[in-house]
């Protein structure tokens, strides 16, 4: 379980999946011991937050922590791993831009493909 804090300096609230609502302009809310959430802003759109467990995503080794959060939005990903509590911190600013950073463990930017598609019912030449 890691804890993820919250700080809205948007100028709309933000909703999280649990219901919480974080008031704009300035509030600040923490998540303790969280798993899955995901929160809403307004504007921007979703930023998921995916709690991997113990299981590590392909491609990147040299991440080495026990635990691991994957945190994605429409274009771009975050994958932090931690020992013991991991913490994140998420600041939103006037404009709505996300900043995410750790005092635990480690936070690299990451890129995975959003959708795959398999064509089916082409004619075969």
């Amino acid at each position: 379980m890691y804890t993820l804090q919250v700080t809205n300096n948007y100028i709309w609230p933000i909703t999280a999946s649990d219901k919480t609502v974080i008031p704009a302009k300035g509030a600040v809310h923490t998540f303790n011991s969280q798993g899955n959430i995901f929160l809403e802003v307004m504007g921007i759109g979703s930023i998921s937050f995916i709690d991997l467990g113990d299981k590590k995503i392909e491609g990147y080794p040299n991440v080495k922590e026990t635990w691991g959060v994957l945190v994605r939005t429409h274009a771009t990903e975050a994958y932090y791993r931690y020992e013991g509590g991991g913490v994140l911190n998420t600041v939103f600013d006037l404009y709505g831009t996300c900043t995410l950073t750790t005092t635990n463990g480690t936070l690299i930017p990451i890129s995975l493909e959003e959708m795959i598609i398999t064509p089916t019912g082409l004619p075969t030449t």
